[in-house]
């Protein structure tokens, strides 16, 4: 019978091999309950959101998954929670939450597709992960791909420090508020990309500077 540790682990080895992919800053991920939001290319990313931590990731996926019964039962092995595409679907925001109060992790991509243009860094995000850590009290991680991954050119995903929400915990969450609290998850989420490329390009410039200094005498 298939686990989900045994799933996790092949469906790795299968990206690892065709969509090469570096994970950087995963430690930064710790036990218990979250929220893991993404950017989304491909459905491959869902394994960069299993391999930030040892701990089960249950997946927000889109309902018509289902349709299939292969990726049925394997969206039943790793307990996925099906939505619909509307977004409008009680029963998986409950399920959600449950996973969430029992300390359990949760992954999404608030973008709601795969991101398919050529000139946007992310897509609207479509809500969800703010709801989701506020009611729950918890953090979110943003786990964002650098690039497109590409066959066989290996891509380095970025881990981010947690996002805190906790400002809004005691509110009466208003319309406008979880819009805020998902606008700071988006600015977050760019913001470990381009902080990253920015430290990288630093890191280049004072390598370059170092050799080019002449030694003290």
């Amino acid at each position: 019978m298939l686990t989900y540790g045994f799933l996790k682990a092949v469906l790795n080895c299968f990206v690892q091999i065709i969509l090469p992919y570096k994970l950087i800053g995963k430690e930064k991920v710790k036990d218990g309950a979250c929220v893991l939001v993404g950017n989304h290319y491909r459905i491959w990313d869902i394994v960069h959101m299993a391999c930030t931590t040892k701990e089960k990731v249950h997946f927000i996926t889109k309902q018509e998954l289902y349709k299939s019964k292969f990726l049925a039962h394997l969206c039943d092995i790793v307990q996925a929670i099906p939505v619909s595409r509307d977004g409008h679907d009680a029963k998986a925001v409950m399920t959600a939450l449950r996973y969430l109060k029992n300390g359990e992790k949760i992954s999404m991509f608030p973008e709601g597709t795969r991101n398919k243009t050529k000139d946007q860094e992310l897509l609207p995000l479509k809500g969800g992960s703010a709801l989701f850590a506020i009611k729950a009290r918890v953090p979110v991680y943003p786990v964002m791909c650098l690039r497109k991954t590409r066959p066989f050119i290996r891509t380095k995903i970025i881990v981010g420090d947690p996002i805190d929400l906790s400002d809004f915990y005691d509110k009466r969450m208003t319309a406008e508020d979880y819009a805020a609290a998902e606008e700071r998850i988006r600015e977050k989420m760019l913001a470990t990309k381009h902080d990253y490329i920015a430290a990288q390009k630093e890191k280049k410039r004072a390598k370059k500077q170092k050799k080019g200094k002449k030694p003290d005498k």
